[in-house]
């Protein structure tokens, strides 16, 4: 119920105070597990993702942002779970295995932080896809976030695991997934 009352004033909200031009929403799948990966340049960019998607999406946050009450409530009723970006956190592991086994999507910046460019990502989108089989799902996210300025939200094709099942999950195929998604984000976030 929070999450859907969020969602109303959110999007009322964003569309006050930008101009938004979203393409291919119909890329989300209506059911089941899925990975949705995109760039990250603005702190409002899990919130612009999540309005305007049907389905309520979990995410993963910096441990920080659970440090005070009122914000460790609010982040979990919006789906968001803490990451220890110190260590490799088994807990946000297992939480995010556990939404996807369960069929339900997970929103994650492979960036692990804001940045201009899609860059210096890390592979754990390609590891939960790897080990669940749930396809990811490439967003690019391209403005400013300047009040009134348009924000362009391009969401690609799923990249597929069929073709990975059953293999090893190995370094090596961890990079050639990885090696799709970063072109994929990085041509939907193109200027």
């Amino acid at each position: 119920m929070f999450f859907k009352t969020f969602k109303v004033i959110g999007w009322i909200l964003a569309h006050i105070l930008y101009r938004f031009e979203i393409t291919g929403r119909e890329n989300i799948p209506e059911q089941g597990a899925f990975l949705l990966c995109a760039n990250h340049i603005h702190a409002f960019d899990p919130v612009i993702l999540a309005i305007f998607m049907k389905r309520q999406p979990r995410f993963m946050g910096k441990k920080e942002l659970f440090e005070k009450k009122f914000l460790d409530w609010f982040f979990r009723n919006l789906g968001a779970y803490p990451l220890d970006r110190q260590t490799a956190d088994m807990k946000a592991y297992r939480t995010t295995m556990n939404i996807l086994k369960d069929g339900n999507g997970v929103m994650i910046f492979s960036q692990g932080t804001r940045m201009k460019d899609f860059e210096n990502v890390k592979g754990g989108v390609a590891v939960f896809a790897l080990k669940s089989g749930a396809p990811i799902v490439p967003a690019g996210i391209i403005g400013s976030y300047k009040l009134f300025s348009k924000i362009r939200v391009n969401i690609g094709k799923p990249i597929l695991m069929d073709e990975y099942a059953g293999q090893r999950v190995s370094t090596e195929l961890v990079e050639r997934v990885m090696g799709e998604v970063v072109g994929r984000v990085s041509t939907l976030s193109a200027h």
